[in-house]
């Protein structure tokens, strides 16, 4: 009974929500109404029945218990006021609510599904990211590691130029001294070569002077 009278509620709350250009009004519940041409008992039928629940477009009342309706098909006719009412009877309500309940709950598991869907897609981007911020990590790391191999690479660099430069300067001094040594050798070769020619030119003094010196002393003997 309260899903029933929640369900009238909410129907009467759609109702009001639509816009109409007219106002419509029903047949009650228990009854099978008959279309007159006029408003008075004895006057000409139009529709021997008009079935509870079945809509009608109000066209006025005129105040004395009757109250001119036009039908969906066309027919335009009076009846009794007391027949009708400014709402759809219960049964009709019913099904109309049932209707939209099959329909909202369809909305509901859609947009259930949508959400377990959405769900899922941001726990895989999370997972992703998660994926992504390791692997920038990951990068960051050798990015620091190559960083402080170029800044030793650079300081070796440093190093290895000076050492060149010392490199150089040594085999400056290497020649140098390679230069006065050959000198030295050279001043050595050409006092060797003067000690010799001064040894050739004594020997050949001697082999003059003694040849003398021995007959001056045989002519000191015969004397």
């Amino acid at each position: 009974m309260l899903k029933i009278m929640r369900l009238l509620s909410i129907a009467v709350l759609v109702l009001l929500a639509s816009p109409v250009n007219a106002e419509t009004i029903y047949v009650s519940d228990e009854y099978t109404v008959p279309l007159r041409s006029s408003p008075c008992a004895r006057c000409a039928i139009l529709h021997r029945g008009i079935k509870s629940g079945t809509g009608m477009t109000l066209v006025e009342t005129n105040g004395e218990g009757w109250t001119h309706v036009t039908t969906a098909s066309g027919l335009d006719g009076w009846m009794p006021s007391q027949y009708l009412q400014k709402e759809p009877v219960a049964r009709d309500l019913v099904e109309r609510m049932k209707s939209q309940l099959t329909f909202a709950e369809k909305k509901v598991q859609q947009l259930t599904e949508k959400l377990a869907q959405l769900e899922e897609e941001n726990a895989q981007s999370l997972s992703e990211l998660n994926h992504l911020k390791e692997a920038n990590d990951e990068v960051s790391s050798e990015l620091s590691s190559i960083k402080k191999m170029s800044a030793n690479a650079i300081s070796m660099n440093a190093q290895n130029q000076e050492l060149l430069e010392r490199n150089g300067i040594l085999q400056n001094e290497i020649d140098v001294l390679k230069a006065a040594n050959h000198q030295l050798e050279s001043s050595e070769r050409n006092t060797w070569f003067l000690y010799g020619a001064l040894a050739v030119l004594m020997g050949s003094m001697l082999t003059v002077i003694l040849p003398r010196l021995k007959r001056r002393k045989r002519f000191s003997e015969w004397g």
